[in-house]
């Protein structure tokens, strides 16, 4: 494996977020379409292994291998964030509808979401994206990089194709 090869597999290694191509070619001095060559060769020598690259968030980052989860479960220390259903639901209209008010959350959702906008917040799973023209102008809110992290997405279009009101209707006693 050549010094470029292995600078690049490092400097992802060593990162806590996932590695924009932009940040790899900047920091290192390589050219961008050298550090895509590379990127390549890494995520298929890595498509079999304990350790797999994966895009995400824009960036490419290291992960264990799905299919190894069950194996690896008793070396998990951290417990995972977990996501109450309220959160969940409140996280889920937000994503797909970004951006959007904590009035419009409220319509779609018929309860008032502000508990769960400021947990979200705090989780750093959505991020004030500006706000409204509309009277008032109230904040509007979207999804962050972190979401797409924590859900294992590339981009915000990476989310399934669902009726968010069907959903929504279903979940209603």
């Amino acid at each position: 494996m050549d010094r470029t090869k292995r600078t690049i597999e490092a400097a992802i290694f060593l990162s806590q977020e996932p590695v924009a191509l932009e940040k790899l070619s900047e920091k290192l001095g390589l050219e961008i379409k050298e550090v895509e060559r590379v990127i390549e060769e890494l995520l298929e020598e890595y498509k079999s292994r304990g350790i797999i690259l994966r895009k995400v968030a824009g960036g490419y980052k290291f992960f264990t291998a799905p299919d190894l989860s069950d194996f690896l479960k008793p070396f998990i220390e951290d417990k995972p964030v977990k996501l109450s259903r309220h959160l969940l639901e409140v996280l889920a209209i937000i994503a797909y509808k970004q951006p959007i008010t904590k009035k419009e959350i409220a319509q779609i959702r018929g309860q008032n979401p502000d508990g769960a906008i400021k947990s979200l917040l705090e989780k750093g799973l959505i991020e004030v994206a500006g706000r409204s023209d509309s009277p008032g102008r109230p904040k509007l809110y979207r999804t962050t990089k972190e979401f797409l992290y924590h859900f294992g997405l590339e981009s915000i279009d990476d989310l399934p194709e669902i009726s968010l009101e069907e959903v929504l209707d279903e979940q209603s006693y």
